[in-house]
């Protein structure tokens, strides 16, 4: 009789019909895979009045002394949206780290940083969409779809 493997969720393996008829178990250890190694995909939902600039994204890559971290941050606009207008600033910012992240200690001071925000054009109101991209030094990749209601 030839061996059979079973694998299941319980990372779990078991060959059977040896010589005399016995059972052998195997841990196996099962690494879930990625999508796409390093990459992330976010949603997020903004939404706006008239043509008022708002920021729909920031990011920033900073040490718990708020210094930045490694080469820093990236963010760029990859598609832009089809009823306004994006632009990406590299401009110092307030950032709001959760408490318990020791980097929250630099909430109270603006960090090295980007900022992206959106303008609707004038008279439009309904949905607009675009895509972000951000990088981390630590080589995480970011691809950020924004959805705007204008209103």
């Amino acid at each position: 009789m030839k061996p059979a493997i079973i694998v299941g969720l319980a990372v779990c393996a078991v060959v059977a019909g040896s010589a005399f008829g016995q059972e052998r178990r195997y841990l196996v250890t099962v690494a879930p895979q990625a999508r796409e190694r390093g990459f992330e995909k976010l949603n997020v939902s903004k939404a706006t009045v008239g043509t008022n600039p708002i920021r729909i994204w920031a990011n920033t890559a900073i040490n718990p002394d708020c210094s930045v971290q490694g080469s820093g941050a990236s963010l760029a606009l990859v598609s832009p949206p089809i009823h306004g207008t994006a632009n990406v600033i590299d401009d110092p910012y307030f950032a709001s780290f959760p408490r318990g992240n020791p980097r929250s200690a630099c909430n109270d001071r603006k960090v090295p940083g980007h900022q992206a925000f959106y303008t609707a054009a004038a008279g439009f109101s309904g949905h607009d969409r675009l895509l972000l991209r951000g990088t981390s030094p630590d080589g995480r990749v970011r691809d950020i779809s924004v959805d705007i209601d204008v209103r």
